[in-house]
């Protein structure tokens, strides 16, 4: 899915889903020029069921700009390793130390 060097992902700027705003930051031109040609390819009766299942698709296929939702849930559904938070604490160990007496 790379060509010279950019590489297609779903955008920040989205309305459901972000698949046409990142197909049109793919292809340089504006976002709302793909929004108007999938919702025109959606009202067209035989081809609307292809449009959805096609967005639909993408959704899957093209990953996301940065963790969406549904990651940040998993990562914080996940049972946490409890070895590693729960390590003892070790003494300080106070090198050179010698007593003195306080005067009142």
């Amino acid at each position: 899915m790379k060509s010279n060097g950019r590489k297609i992902q779903r955008s920040d700027q989205r309305i459901i889903a972000g698949v046409c705003s990142g197909l049109a930051e793919y292809f340089r031109i504006e976002p709302w020029i793909v929004r108007i040609i999938f919702l025109i390819l959606a009202v067209i009766p035989h081809l609307t069921f292809l449009t959805i299942s096609c967005y639909l698709i993408l959704i899957v296929l093209i990953p996301p700009k940065n963790r969406g939702f549904w990651q940040l849930w998993r990562d914080a559904t996940k049972p946490k390793d409890s070895t590693d938070e729960r390590q003892p604490k070790r003494r300080k160990i106070i090198h050179d130390v010698r007593e003195k007496n306080i005067k009142d």
